[in-house]
This record gives C-alpha cells, structure tokens and sequence, in this order.
C-alpha cells in the first residue's frame, strides 16, 4: 500500500510541475524570515526523525544481521541484498519527497494526496 500510495504521489507531483511549469520550493526550504532560525532548525530536526522512523526494516535488521553469521555465501547474499534494498528504498523515497516539495514548496501538505485537490 505504502508503494503504491508513494507512485501515486510521485506521479501527481510531477504532473503537478509539469503544469505549473515551475518549482515551488527552494533548496534551503522556508526563508528566516518566514519562521524564526529556532523554528527551522526544530523543523529539521522533526524531518530527521521522520526519515529515521519511515525506515521499517529497522525492525527486522537484528534478524538480518543474525544470518549474517552463516557461512561466507550466506553473509555476502544477505550483505549484498541488504544494501541494494536499502539503497533503492532510500532512492524511492527521497525522489517521492522531492517530487512532492517541489509543486508546493513550503506549503507541501503533511498528507501528499490532500494537496491535489481531489482528496474526499
């Protein structure tokens, strides 16, 4: 659902660019004078934390690495298979944000979809 959720949004973000024919955000995020340097710093740190806490595997990573103490061609598949996945996970998911900013800028929506206007 997650994957799902995230093309969809992904797409509407770059036809939402595609039509405007413009990008709505920066690449510092909201001007100081907009919100205080305090304000933005803790906004920072929030995102952070989201990106930390969007990562699921985390809860399956002590199994994973448990494996990792089976033979030589075991560990190097699993070794192997962890860092693509992660890799193209990561890839995914910061692609879907940029996608996501750029239409809105610094009024993006918590909830991607509720941005497009169509959301009941």
């Amino acid at each position: 659902m997650s994957f799902t959720y995230s093309t969809i949004g992904l797409g509407l973000g770059v036809a939402q660019i595609t039509a405007n024919g413009k990008i709505g955000g920066s690449l510092t995020g909201i001007i100081i004078g907009t919100v205080t340097q305090t304000q933005k710093v803790w906004r920072s740190f929030q995102a952070l934390g989201d990106i930390a806490f969007a990562y699921s595997y985390s809860i399956i990573l002590i199994e994973i690495q448990d494996t990792l103490k089976s033979p030589p061609s075991e560990a190097k598949t699993m070794k192997k298979a962890t860092l693509v996945s992660v890799s193209v996970t990561t890839l995914f998911y910061m692609l879907c944000g940029a996608a996501g900013y750029a239409p809105f800028g610094d009024m993006a929506p918590g909830n991607l979809l509720t941005g497009f206007g169509f959301y009941i």
